[in-house]
């Protein structure tokens, strides 16, 4: 016989690199919908390089305009750093994917400004996407 065994879910944790507090107010917003993730706001590029490695994100969604440290130059920094490259990094932007490329910034995942709330959800929900729950044998 099989019994499904219910695990804690794991607290998701999300680093925001926005300097843009209205944008920041709405990702708040929407962390606060799921009660199993945990967000940490770093406000300027700098400071994200500094403390990102040491938090262990999940996810991490990067504006590239910022100030101290520009979210190209970072996007570089986190892929080429042991504790961070595997991360899922969303880039947050007002350019086009083209300027981006001629910046050298290639990324896979872009949300262009103005996004919706409803978009950022769904790509935040597909990257941080639950483990299956693990059914475990039953002792007779």
């Amino acid at each position: 016989m099989v019994v499904p065994v219910q695990k804690a879910k794991k607290t998701k944790v999300i680093a925001l690199v926005e300097d843009d507090p209205r944008l920041i107010e709405m990702v708040q917003a929407v962390i606060t919908t799921v009660s199993s993730w945990q967000l940490h706001v770093f406000p300027d590029g700098q400071e994200a390089r500094e403390h990102l490695p040491n938090i262990g994100a999940d996810l991490i969604l990067l504006d590239v305009g910022l100030p101290n440290l520009d979210g190209v130059s970072l996007y570089r920094i986190l892929r080429g750093h042991s504790q961070t490259r595997h991360i899922p990094i969303i880039v947050i932007t007002g350019s086009y994917e083209w300027e981006l490329h001629r910046m050298g910034l290639h990324t896979g995942l872009m949300l262009r400004k103005p996004f919706s709330v409803q978009e950022l959800l769904f790509l935040m929900r597909a990257l941080l996407a639950e483990e299956p729950e693990q059914a475990e044998p039953a002792e007779d």
